[in-house]
């Protein structure tokens, strides 16, 4: 007999009955293929109860194992095929984009004839691109600012390898800028976290306070040295800069740094003030060597892409009553900051150097905070 008894099937279910029979009829078709298909039906149907194998499936099989198949199981099926990411339409998509930049997802399937979904999956999943925002930069660098970037970087590198990478830590660096009075802290400060069935915090709009104080900072490796705010209603020009350099920076450099204060190397931006004559003056009677500065590249200056977006973040949401007391609070800043950030902010400038060709030349890019 085929199906020898009712005990073969008896572990026979709705899900995996199909497989158990096909295994039960292979075993005994492999040797009685001349068997007819009626008669194996007969078989399992009088030993597996009726209606658990179809006449047509069964004649399926038995044509199947005498054409020479072997196995029960049936073989994998591939994926549907992709119709709306094929290579064309990828190339397609890919041409769209770069034609215009500003395209929309529902403009590039309208025009492809694929879905939205589809469009998306070609420009994220195929091409790896993503749609952002144009960066804002101060300014457009032309070549010739390019290759005084280039010259500058150079030198500096150069004058950092003669002094066993040195240089940068020996620098007295300055520059100014505004404080605000108040300054309301950012949203990203004011974040919480909550439970998912708390409410959310609220913030109530506030205004920044319209008085402000400029400060001048000078800083090298170790800390700040000194720090002055600008009188009030004062513009700042080269006779006053040279003042403050010559009554105030001075005494206080020789006083905390006395080794620096014989060969000091000094920097700033190319503010107004700063290149004036009666500041050069100055440097050169005091044996200043002016460590030179690209043109309009903040990033590549220490106080503009760590110190003061650093004391301006410590300092939001805080009121402060007199110019006195903002001088204060800043000074108390400064000592809270430890050497070592001080120093990581001198090697970050070096960093900065060493990157400054890949950014200009090969991405013909603005130096901006590129290395955070």
């Amino acid at each position: 007999m085929l199906v020898t008894s009712s005990s073969d099937c008896s572990v026979l279910d709705t899900e995996n009955g199909d497989i158990y029979i096909r295994s039960t009829a292979h075993d005994y078709l492999i040797s009685l293929l001349a068997w007819h298909a009626i008669e194996i039906h007969q078989q399992l149907s009088e030993t597996c109860n009726d209606g658990i194998m179809d006449m047509k499936n069964v004649c399926s099989w038995v044509r199947q194992f005498k054409e020479g198949r072997k196995l029960c199981e049936n073989k994998p099926k591939g994926p549907r095929p992709c119709t709306s990411r094929s290579e064309d339409m990828i190339v397609r998509v890919e041409q769209m984009v770069m034609e215009d930049c500003r395209l929309t997802v529902k403009q590039i399937a309208a025009d492809a004839g694929i879905s939205v979904g589809s469009v998306d999956a070609i420009l994220h999943d195929n091409l790896k691109m993503r749609k952002i925002s144009a960066r804002w930069v101060p300014r457009m660098l032309t070549n010739e600012n390019k290759a005084s970037c280039i010259t500058i970087r150079q030198a500096l590198l150069s004058h950092d390898k003669g002094m066993n990478s040195a240089f940068f830590s020996s620098i007295v660096t300055m520059d100014e800028t505004w404080m605000l009075m108040f300054n309301p802290e950012t949203k990203w400060q004011l974040a919480q976290w909550k439970h998912t069935d708390s409410l959310p915090p609220k913030k109530f709009r506030v205004t920044a306070s319209a008085e402000k104080v400029m400060v001048a900072m000078f800083w090298d490796s170790e800390g700040v040295i000194f720090s002055h705010c600008v009188p009030k209603s004062k513009t700042v020009t080269g006779e006053t800069y040279e003042d403050v350099l010559r009554t105030k920076f001075l005494p206080v450099l020789h006083e905390k740094r006395p080794k620096k204060a014989a060969a000091v190397f000094s920097h700033h931006n190319n503010a107004p003030p700063h290149p004036a004559a009666h500041v050069h003056q100055f440097f050169d009677d005091n044996n200043f060597e002016v460590v030179p500065h690209a043109p309009y590249s903040p990033g590549l200056a220490p106080s503009d892409f760590w110190l003061f977006p650093t004391l301006k973040d410590t300092l939001h949401g805080r009121t402060f009553s007199s110019r006195s007391a903002l001088a204060t609070a800043i000074f108390q800043w400064s000592q809270l900051i430890p050497k070592e950030a001080f120093a990581a902010a001198m090697l970050s400038w070096r960093q900065r150097c060493v990157y400054i060709y890949r950014v200009i030349m090969l991405r013909n890019d603005y130096i901006f905070s590129f290395l955070g």
